[in-house]
């Protein structure tokens, strides 16, 4: 490990320490294997040259990108807070064209004979980012107990009032996503919460919490055997590891593979 990478893995030889990944969205699965990505943490630290922080007006931190697409962009993020944050507090900003719930809005100013609302940031409590971008694209993450919902806006300054409109021609499973998040926008809008009713969540969180916690075990310089003797004890004690216990043997052999491939490249797959 990099002597300026000061990232720790949660202890795999508790349960508990995975209980945060409870209820992770699909967008927030893919933080949690990335960030255990060496490559990704080293081009993180290297990113950070490319933005700077424009404004901070409560609860909305402003930051702004020097490239349309900065360094990060090669593992589908915008931008980023430190991989040392896990999915409860990092703020994530996913490529749109990759992550399909982050819901695109046309912005129109208010001033503007258009049939919907004014939004107004100001009439919001939920922390949130703006990271705007050289081509005068916003991005907008809000932040509410570990849920997330991110907003990608072309048009009118959303730190004014601004009316939001969603495309209405969309491909029927990008559609499908689009409008879960959009429900999820007006809770925000109206409650200035989000909720876990209109998020969904990664699919297989039974596994995928399996999976991350094998993987940390990995690695962390686990030999798989102690990977089954802790995770698997029932099994391991009741069957033994060595000789005919190979369905074990292929368990952790299987989970290690999937959470390396998770963590380096396969994380865009719980993204949509």
């Amino acid at each position: 490990m990099n002597e300026q990478d000061d990232f720790v893995l949660p202890d795999w030889l508790m349960d508990k320490s995975y209980a945060y990944t409870e209820r992770l969205s699909g967008p927030q699965w893919a933080w949690e294997f990335l960030r255990r990505n060496a490559e990704f943490r080293a081009d993180w630290r290297k990113a950070q040259l490319e933005y700077g922080l424009s404004g901070y007006d409560p609860p909305v931190t402003m930051m702004m990108s020097q490239y349309d697409t900065p360094m990060l962009a090669k593992w589908g993020l915008l931008y980023c807070t430190t991989p040392n944050d896990d999915s409860r507090t990092a703020g994530a900003f996913w490529n749109p064209g990759l992550c399909p719930t982050v819901l695109r809005l046309q912005g129109f100013p208010a001033t503007a004979e258009i049939a919907a609302a004014p939004f107004v940031i100001d009439d919001l409590k939920c922390p949130s980012i703006l990271l705007e971008m050289p081509n005068e694209s916003q991005h907008l993450l809000f932040m509410d107990e570990g849920r997330r919902l991110q907003l990608a806006v072309e048009g009118a300054d959303v730190m004014r009032p601004v009316r939001l409109l969603v495309e209405g021609t969309l491909e029927k499973e990008l559609a499908a996503a689009q409008l879960r998040s959009l429900r999820c926008f007006n809770d925000l809008r109206i409650s200035g919460r989000l909720y876990d009713s209109h998020i969904e969540r990664g699919r297989g969180p039974e596994r995928l919490h399996l999976v991350l916690r094998i993987l940390d075990a990995n690695l962390s310089g686990a030999t798989r055997n102690e990977i089954a003797r802790n995770i698997f004890a029932d099994e391991y004690f009741t069957d033994g590891w060595s000789g005919a216990n190979q369905l074990l043997r292929d368990r952790v052999r299987r989970a290690i593979y999937r959470g390396r491939a998770l963590m380096r490249k396969a994380y865009r797959s719980l993204l949509t």
